[in-house]
């Protein structure tokens, strides 16, 4: 009698530790390859005024996870792609109403594949039209 108490509570310790991986690995979120890049857009007033361009592109350029930013002066909106896993529309929304406090997030969406590809030159968000990257580049 006292074996089969030992073979059955050995059979149980050797299996518990089993079942529980088996149920908590269900439970467990899945893992992502690569953070999800998104564009957020800004209406900006006063966006052909360089000077807030220039301002804005400073203050994004010191947030993590910031990829690339322009401004598309004749709607007044300025985009700025990001990894949403290094940052969030809220940490950036904080960054530009700091530089242009009338700025307000329009929304947020995918980024495209072109948009999502800038990475040279660290996170400088005026790297699209900086001469110095495109040197660079070629």
């Amino acid at each position: 009698m006292r074996t089969k108490i030992l073979v059955l509570s050995a059979a149980i310790t050797m299996l518990l530790p089993a079942a529980a991986a088996v149920v908590f690995a269900e439970d467990a979120p899945a893992k992502e390859s690569a953070p999800a890049a998104q564009t957020a857009i800004f209406a900006v007033p006063n966006l052909a005024d360089g000077a807030v361009v220039k301002e804005l592109a400073q203050a994004l350029a010191k947030e993590k996870g910031v990829v690339a930013a322009r401004a598309e002066t004749e709607s007044g909106k300025f985009l700025v792609t990001f990894e949403s896993g290094k940052t969030c529309p809220g940490t950036l929304t904080a960054a530009v109403t700091k530089v242009a406090p009338e700025a307000k997030l329009e929304g947020v969406r995918e980024a495209d594949a072109k948009e999502a590809a800038r990475s040279g030159c660290g996170k400088c968000p005026s790297k699209a039209s900086c001469p110095k990257s495109q040197k660079t580049a070629g």
